[in-house]
């Protein structure tokens, strides 16, 4: 069995892999009690760092079990087992983002280490093998990419997600990958929407079509569903510009620091409603002229992701979908858009931020004031709140009962 190599990676001798294994084969669970549960017995989650449990930068056994996988398998009545990362975490995650320092806490700061590794408990196999920073260039290699990380050994031990997919025989899979070909580019720190940092569709749909190959090989499988890519231009880290022009007309910024005209909305003769301002580059201005620095936000900057640049973000993103759902429908498998509940988030200021709460004391808050970047995502304006796994796990759980025809419990 291919998990092996992970177990003995995790320091356990060969007799207890085996016993491991055979109790693995042991003691399968049955299969739920519901219309089409046959189908969940045994389900798998695929992905990146939004699989992972990844929010507010880092990752620990906290954030993992506020994962939508975990919540969707409960709701299956699926066993579920993940790599649990101990407190703080694998990097811990910030707790408090705007300081008087002005460099976020994060938790156990300043004493925690940079990762606080894995738990030493090993499950017998993973039903989530999801790898923060996992790009489509990842799920069938178990060499290096240019997006593997030191994540992808502890999680994975050696193996691929494909493989390690495999070796927990599933019989329903979820699949959500690509945010990452994408993302990169909008969050890159010098030239955010950086064409070149984007994975073009030919080679992600043949980077796509390579993992599906593979799992088309697994004959425990009878179901799937398919993730399409967030649209990472909806993120609350990144503000447009004419929101920035507008607090600068309204006296928010130190008095060092000037926002340019050209940060107007069109409607004003700027281009400020086709730009992003990523919160790196926007905030760090104004850090500066916190400093007593003269700093100007210009709206043309290669910091900021500009309108031809925006304009192929939202194409590429479409382009990817359509690629993905027209592989579902070719397994008869579902298919699940993100950006329909996204959008819908980002209407409501209170859930997505237009602009950050520099009000926000900490993380964790349970209302508006209390979150940075709106209550639907966590502090560094990416990853999802706790609140919005719920969601995904809602409309994922839909998404299935709808295609398949089955009925799956509530999400508790």
């Amino acid at each position: 069995m291919t998990h092996g190599r992970f177990f003995v990676a995790g320091g356990l001798s060969l007799a207890l892999l085996a016993g491991a294994c055979h109790e693995d084969e042991l003691f399968s669970p049955l299969p739920p009690q519901y219309a089409g549960g046959a189908m969940f017995q045994r389900y798998v989650a695929m992905g990146n760092s939004i699989t992972a449990g990844f929010q507010s930068g880092g990752f620990n056994d906290s954030t993992q079990k506020q994962s939508y996988a975990l919540l969707l398998a409960t709701a299956m009545g699926s066993q579920y087992y993940y790599p649990s990362f101990t407190m703080p975490g694998c990097p811990p995650p910030i707790d408090t983002l705007f300081t008087a320092s002005g460099v976020p806490h994060t938790l156990g700061a300043p004493l925690a280490p940079p990762c606080a590794l894995r738990s030493p408990t090993i499950p017998p196999y993973l039903t989530n093998v999801a790898v923060p920073g996992a790009t489509t260039f990842d799920p069938v290699s178990t060499l290096p990419t240019v997006s593997s990380n030191a994540l992808t050994l502890f999680i994975l031990g050696g193996r691929s997600q494909v493989e390690a997919a495999a070796d927990a025989h599933p019989t329903f899979l979820s699949v959500w990958i690509g945010n990452n070909d994408v993302l990169g580019a909008a969050t890159d720190q010098t030239n955010a929407g950086d064409p070149t940092k984007v994975t073009p569709v030919a080679l992600f749909t043949a980077n796509y079509d390579a993992m599906l190959a593979d799992l088309d090989t697994i004959s425990t499988l009878q179901g799937a569903i398919l993730v399409g890519v967030a649209d990472v231009a909806a993120i609350p880290y990144l503000s447009y510009g004419h929101i920035y022009f507008g607090a600068f007309l309204g006296g928010a910024f130190p008095p060092t620091m000037t926002v340019s005209s050209n940060c107007a909305p069109q409607s004003s003769g700027g281009i400020g409603d086709t730009v992003l301002v990523p919160f790196q580059y926007g905030f760090g201005l104004i850090a500066q002229a916190r400093g007593g620095a003269t700093v100007t936000l210009d709206c043309t900057d290669d910091h900021n992701i500009e309108p031809t640049e925006l304009a192929n973000l939202h194409s590429t993103v479409a382009a990817y979908n359509a690629a993905i759902a027209a592989r579902a429908t070719a397994r008869d498998w579902a298919f699940l858009n993100p950006n329909v509940a996204l959008a819908a988030l980002r209407a409501d200021p209170a859930q997505v931020a237009p602009f950050p709460n520099t009000a926000a004391t900490s993380c964790w808050g349970a209302n508006a004031a209390g979150k940075p970047f709106g209550l639907a995502f966590s502090c560094d304006g990416v990853h999802p709140s706790a609140a919005t796994h719920r969601l995904i796990a809602q409309i994922l759980r839909d998404s299935i009962n709808v295609h398949y025809g089955s009925k799956i419990p509530a999400v508790p």
